[in-house]
Parts: C-alpha cells; structure tokens; sequence
C-alpha cells in the first residue's frame, strides 16, 4: 500500500479541497484529461454498537478472532473498485450489493495485551486496466501497474479508522463450604439475550473447550477460570458471567459479576 499511500499524497497537493458529487459522464472526462478530484467517503465497521448496527467511530473495539465488517460509502459515479488494507495487507473489492457501497470482513487477532490495528480504505477509477492483480497461488493481491498504462485515480481521501482488538480472561473467586464444591455451572450472558453455557474443562485436557476450577489457594479459596471467544461475549457493553455453586455442606450459592467487553 506504499505506493497508493505515496500517490494519495501527490494527489492530495494537487487538488484545491473537496469537489461536489460528480456524475459519472463528468468523471471520465475529467480523468481522461488527467485532472483530479475528490468525492465524499465515510467508512464504517459494525462492531461499536450492542445491536451490531454501523458505526463511523473512528476508533472502535474487536474481540479476538471476531469477523468485522468494513463498509466504504462512496460516490458510485465516482468509483470502479475500493482497496481495503490493515496489517500490510490488501483486498481489492470491485462490487457491492448497493451502489456506492463497499463491504469488506476481516477477522483480527490479540495476544496477552490488547493490538491496534489501523484500518483504511479508498475508492478509484481506473484508466486503462486495474492496477491490482489476485494471485490465487498465494491467496493475495499485488499492486502492478501496467508499464505503458495511466495509473488508476484514487477519488476520495483515504479513511481511516483504529480498531483494537483483545480478549479477556473470567476469574472469579468461590469460598469453600464444608469442603471442595461438589458441582459448579458456569453460563455467559450477552446484551442481547444469548446465554451460553460453559462446560467444565478437565484438567488434563488443555485443549478442551470449557473453564476450570483451581484451588484450594493458600487461603483455602478456588478459583473459576475462563477465556471466553467472540461469541459468547457482548458486542460492546459488559458481559455478565452467572455461577452456581454446590457446596460440601449441600448449600447453594449463586454468584454474578459484571465485565466490561467494550
């Protein structure tokens, strides 16, 4: 994306501000005589709001592995494909289901601490043949433009938006009663409704899907322990974790505690 990145910037020193919407008659002639332009672009991700609607926050919060969605809102006279891109890489998309409107999905990553990822996205025209080839090899697109060929004219600033993406961890801490608990239910609850029941994890098994229960500590306490996925926490908000403990003196103790999953 250097290359596209350094002619945004050439094409920027070129232009006198931001033009009106132009229709796509206009467009080719002002291409075809080598002017440039600029046109309205918004860019949206739906992963801000509870409901999943679209969101033009300029920064905005991703769990692990969670798909998001981009959508680049454009001109639909003024563009023939939009370059999306994060993380050094590109995708080039030539259609949408509704005229001046882009979609991209991209899944992010986190480690032990919360990663940002910048985001961008940008429309053009092209002049000639497209700039960018796939090769279905390697699964990727290439910007290779053509020796003998104008190249294509990006036709809005690039939009930007920061997306940090992280995961949490569920600790939550049970008082003994009479002894080790005899039974203990985990469930995850969503903003919107969805509950998910979370199995328990064998402590030989590291690759199992469920939470475990350490302990006793030094105080005598346990410990639930459990790293949710994307599914099972709240788009934005918090996430309510529910226990039910069944103790050694057959009492039952229920526990609720609130996370935040921005």
């Amino acid at each position: 994306m250097w290359a596209k990145r350094h002619w945004n910037r050439v094409f920027d020193s070129l232009t006198l501000g931001p033009w009106p919407r132009i229709a796509v008659m206009a467009a080719a002639c002002l291409t075809a005589a080598g002017c440039f332009y600029k046109v309205p672009a918004r860019l949206w991700a739906d992963t801000a709001l509870p409901d999943g609607g679209f969101s033009t926050r300029s920064r905005q919060w991703v769990y692990d592995s969670e798909p998001v969605t981009f959508e680049l809102e454009c001109d639909p006279g003024a563009v023939h494909y939009v370059v999306f891109g994060t993380d050094g890489q590109e995708t080039v998309v030539d259609s949408g289901k509704v005229p001046g409107r882009y979609r991209w999905t991209h899944a992010f990553a986190a480690g032990a601490k919360p990663q940002v990822y910048e985001v961008y996205a940008m429309p053009y025209l092209v002049r000639g043949r497209c700039d960018w080839v796939y090769d279905k090899a390697d699964e990727a697109w290439h910007f290779y433009p053509g020796a003998f060929e104008r190249s294509d004219v990006p036709t809005a600033l690039e939009q930007v938006m920061r997306i940090t993406c992280y995961r949490t961890e569920i600790l939550v801490r049970i008082k003994p009663r009479g002894g080790p608990p005899k039974r203990v239910e985990l469930s995850l609850l969503r903003t919107d409704g969805r509950r998910t029941v979370v199995p328990a994890r064998p402590a030989d098994k590291a690759d199992a899907r469920g939470f475990l229960l350490l302990g006793p500590g030094k105080d005598g306490a346990y410990e639930i322990r459990y790293e949710p996925t994307h599914g099972e926490v709240s788009r934005a908000g918090k996430t309510r974790a529910e226990l039910v403990v069944e103790h050694a003196d057959g009492s039952t103790e229920r526990l609720e505690k609130d996370f935040d999953t921005p």
